[in-house]
């Protein structure tokens, strides 16, 4: 039992990006919390406990689809005291180049949290293409991480919608939302074409 675990509010658990989410070092520490009433439940009052997970390499990888398909993947470095991840919010990259600040919120240098462009494995992308075509996700991102226990590769985090990293053409050299107004455009065009029908 000496695991260690988060415990997450439900506000967390519906997009908050990692905000509110404590890490108790052991279940005695969380039954401590909550005996002390120390624990915010959020307001529907219900809590996620969900086993931490040691990131090999100290990052996750977030893949970005756009109608099923590969569009990019970050690798989000953190200290391993924040959850929250939100690679919009990032400012800076790996090499500690500072992105543009109107896309970052004012405490995000110090948050530890840095990002660099990556290339998953091809058996990384095929899955995650798998996952977002059964999702039929239009657009969104897959989250992925190796367990540095025992190498497991775990996909641990679907998001139906993409918090596309800030700063994109520096980070990953182009601006997806322009590929993504292409993509709602041919969208709406065929849609026409059925309608027109």
């Amino acid at each position: 039992m000496g695991r260690e675990c988060r415990l997450a509010a439900s506000a967390t658990a519906k997009g908050q990006g990692g905000a509110g989410v404590v890490r108790y070092d052991s279940v005695s520490a969380l039954a401590r919390a909550v005996e002390e009433g120390s624990v915010n439940l959020g307001i529907d009052s219900t809590a996620l406990v969900q086993e931490y997970i040691p990131a090999r390499g100290g990052f996750i990888t977030r893949v970005e689809t756009l109608d099923g398909r590969y569009l990019y993947a970050i690798r989000v470095h953190s200290s391993g005291e924040s959850f929250n991840l939100c690679p919009a919010d990032i400012c800076q990259t790996t090499d500690g180049v500072e992105l543009a600040r109107g896309a970052c919120p004012v405490d995000a240098p110090k948050t530890g949290i840095r990002v660099e462009v990556t290339t998953p494995p091809p058996e990384v992308i095929d899955a995650v293409e798998r996952i977002a075509r059964a999702a039929k996700l239009d657009v969104g991102g897959i989250e992925y991480m190796v367990d540095d226990r025992d190498g497991s590769l775990l996909y641990y985090d679907i998001n139906a919608l993409s918090n596309f990293v800030a700063d994109a053409p520096r980070v990953i050299g182009f601006d997806p939302h322009v590929r993504l107004v292409d993509y709602l455009e041919q969208r709406a065009g065929e849609l026409s074409r059925v309608a027109g029908r």
